[in-house]
């Protein structure tokens, strides 16, 4: 008999050979499905704090060539540059060409300098650091002259970049800056080659993007250039390094740089980056994995001990707990399925009758969950944050302050030599810019649009003296709806920028808002300008925008992408165009009830 093993003898290594073996391969495959989730969780953050950060940066980039293209189109620049060519009034016309810079220069923070070069080589300049009209606070620094520069430049049809570099002429403190520029375009001679223009900027721009909401402790990110070189980091004293070569893979080199740094262990450092196609960029975001590992080794030793340790119990009562324990983790694992389906709201219940092992992985699942919520719930906060900070960068201001108090000072000027239709211009002007910059992402009645509306029609019949018709059909009842600001302002000011540019016939614009099926509201802008092929409408119904130099196109993509920043899928956009023709956009967006009243 002593040879028998006994019943309990059996049960015991039955449960061990039947149960715990099964256990135990779970437990260590759900440790390392649990890892392999992270990983991936954490390269789809880090990718999406990369898109972030491009489009950021796209964006901020676009304002700056904006101001740029105003530049080299300025028509007074052109003709002062052609006069300095011809050796015309040179101490005139450079003094009048710096004036107009320095008021570019303040158009937009962190413009430091702008430069002209003419084709023989002059430069004409006007550099915020060093405050010289004969001393550029970064030429000196790149290693060749600005007519080297110039014939560098010069065939270059679209804006180009120089990487950052310091600003040695600064005395108090210490400045780098890097370079957007373009060849100046003279329309009425498009073939010539005239000059270039450089707007320098400040690198202080590119790491306030980079740095984000500031958690260095969890990750940074910074940009290289196509040569390698450092164009934004935190340690100044690496700009314009060379840091990477052709020889080894980018991604490992980035990593083997962020290692160096010792700011994180070298273990815990995750490498992404991303490629601007526009800027000939790669952003690179390095993240910290040590809490993330740490807590995963955490979970891993909790997890064996809670196993090892239950083990031992249920060897010694299994009889006892055999039905309890087994209905116990039937329970945790019904939770985790419908976790993993998709219902995160349910939690395991805990009861008295559950033994300790499978309370505490029960209550470590239900933190876990209720953690894995807030994480969400933070992460649609960020993302709602994110819809505002890209509004804000598209409708990025001037000072209110200085230009409410130039206008103020033209207009008093007007009345003084009894310009009174100048002044009643600059009056209506004073008032749209109000408008437009106070609150700019807030929610107005459609009779506030429409009164700002005959305001800016009102300058553009001043502009164009009477030299186009519009019509307004907005219902009485319609008038007190709730929409968001500007809404229809870049599709209005895209017909008088782009549509009605080089038409023979009199310009008409013609707005329509009325109700569509009870619950939408439609407008309506039409124009019979340029237009566009209907070839490219279509594209555009269906979201897609061809890489094109044409602003119109730039515009419209703009005016839409703000629509669906606002409403999202609620609202519908549909443009028909003629080419030589028309251009007519119906907008249609949702209508719901607020504290009884009705807002789109």
């Amino acid at each position: 008999m002593g040879r028998h093993k006994s019943l309990g003898m059996k049960l015991v290594i039955s449960f061990m050979g039947i149960s715990m073996i099964p256990i135990l391969l779970i437990t260590m495959f759900s440790y390392y499905h649990i890892l392999n989730i992270v990983n991936d969780n954490n390269k789809k953050l880090m990718k999406y704090n990369l898109s972030r950060t491009k489009t950021t940066l796209e964006i901020s980039v676009e304002s700056y060539q904006d101001i740029l293209v105003q530049i080299y189109s300025d028509d007074d620049v052109v003709h002062l540059i052609n006069k300095i060519n011809r050796g015309e009034d040179l101490v005139v016309s450079k003094n009048h060409l710096r004036r107009i810079l320095r008021a570019y220069l303040y158009a937009k923070d962190y413009i430091r300098d702008l430069s002209v070069i003419t084709e023989d080589g002059t430069l004409v300049f006007y550099d915020s650091i060093t405050g010289s009209i004969t001393r550029s606070s970064w030429i000196p620094n790149l290693g060749i002259d600005q007519k080297q520069l110039y014939n560098k430049y010069i065939d270059e049809n679209k804006m180009f970049v120089i990487s950052t570099s310091e600003a040695k002429e600064s005395l108090n403190e210490r400045n780098f800056l890097f370079h957007l520029g373009h060849r100046i375009v003279d329309y009425n001679r498009r073939n010539e080659n005239i000059g270039i223009i450089i707007m320098s900027v400040d690198e202080q721009m590119l790491h306030n993007i980079c740095t984000g909401d500031g958690q260095d402790s969890v990750a940074y990110s910074f940009i290289v250039d196509q040569e390698g070189k450092l164009v934004s980091y935190k340690d100044k004293d690496l700009l314009g390094s060379a840091m990477i070569n052709g020889e080894k893979d980018k991604k490992l080199q980035y990593r083997d740089f962020a290692i160096q740094q010792n700011i994180f262990d070298r273990d815990s450092v995750s490498i992404d980056y991303v490629h601007d196609d526009k800027l000939n960029w790669d952003i690179v975001n390095v993240s910290n994995q040590h809490e993330v590992l740490d807590e995963i080794k955490q979970q891993q030793g909790i997890t064996f001990t809670i196993f090892s340790f239950s083990v031992a119990i249920l060897i010694v009562i299994i009889a006892f707990l055999t039905r309890e324990l087994t209905g116990s983790i039937k329970s945790v694992v019904r939770i985790m399925q419908s976790a993993e389906e998709g219902r995160r709201q349910e939690r395991v219940e805990i009861d008295r009758k559950m033994p300790s092992e499978v309370k505490v992985i029960a209550h470590q699942y239900n933190t876990t969950m209720d953690r894995l919520l807030e994480s969400v719930e933070t992460e649609k906060r960020l993302d709602r944050q994110k819809k505002d900070a890209e509004i804000t960068a598209l409708e990025a201001q001037l000072n209110p302050h200085f230009l409410y108090n130039t206008l103020d000072t033209i207009n008093w000027i007007a009345i003084g030599r009894k310009e009174f239709e100048i002044s009643r211009a600059i009056t209506a002007l004073a008032t749209i810019l109000r408008y437009g910059i106070d609150n700019s992402n807030g929610i107005v009645t459609i009779r506030e649009e429409y009164e700002w509306l005959k305001q800016y029609l009102f300058l553009q019949q001043t502009r164009l003296k009477d030299g186009f018709e519009s019509t307004i059909e907005i219902p009485p009842e319609l008038m007190e709806l709730k929409v968001h600001k500007l809404l229809i302002q870049p599709f209005v000011e895209n017909s008088f920028v782009h549509g009605f540019k080089n038409i023979e016939r009199k310009p008409m614009l013609k707005i329509k808002m009325e109700m569509w099926k009870t619950d939408r509201l439609q407008i309506v802008i039409e124009d019979n300008g340029t237009g566009m092929p209907q070839s490219v409408a279509e594209q555009m119904n269906q979201g897609i925008f061809q890489e094109t130099e044409d602003k119109n196109q730039i515009g419209l993509k703009n005016a839409l992408y703000r629509i669906r920043l606002y409403y999202e899928e609620q609202a519908q956009i549909q443009v028909e165009s003629q080419e030589h023709q028309y251009t007519r956009i119906y907008i249609t967006l949702p209508v719901s009830s607020e504290g009884g009243r009705k807002t789109v």
